[in-house]
């Protein structure tokens, strides 16, 4: 007789359990006024997001598409979510952004510290340019990007892909 009320109290424990499993839930919000992307990917854990209270990057992006449009945003990776606010361009991912600025190439080009000195091409890949500023791991960076050579059009497409929008064709 003792045994039912055990064999329903270990369902019940199961059951609690399973309910509070990881869901593989993906949420992205688009806001209005200030635009803001937020993105919670629990499914993905490739993220290099921290867990901890304080963000792990926290930068603001001047960007000029050489025709007179000025937009300034601002990027934070914390935790598992991935979040832009202000007057985000088009064709730009708080997720993706969070995965560019955290690479070994973003963080060498935008640590102070390092001096790279690199050949580039002498291509014009269009009048954008963007400035970054912030933290990134503690590490106060401020950098500009144009494409006005190959390094610069390599670092816009490649290196800091979705923190700048992609060029205009």
């Amino acid at each position: 007789m003792r045994r039912i009320p055990a064999l329903i109290s270990l369902l019940l424990a199961v059951t609690l359990v399973a309910a509070c499993g990881d869901d593989d839930e993906s949420t992205t919000t688009v806001g209005s006024d200030d635009t803001s992307d937020t993105v919670n990917d629990a499914a993905n854990d490739d993220l290099p997001l921290g867990d901890g209270p304080d963000p792990i990057t926290d930068l603001s992006v001047s960007f000029d598409d050489g025709a007179g449009n000025l937009a300034e945003y601002r990027l934070t990776c914390l935790g598992d979510t991935a979040t832009f606010n202000g007057d985000v361009p088009s064709g730009v991912d708080a997720a993706t952004a969070c995965l560019s600025v955290a690479t070994d190439a973003a963080r060498m080009l935008l640590d102070p510290n390092i001096v790279i000195d690199r050949m580039c091409t002498k291509i014009y890949g269009g009048p954008e340019t963007a400035t970054v500023g912030g933290l990134l791991d503690d590490m106060e960076v401020g950098y500009e990007i144009s494409r006005t050579s190959g390094c610069g059009i390599d670092d816009w497409e490649r290196v800091f892909a979705g923190l700048v929008p992609p060029p205009q064709a």
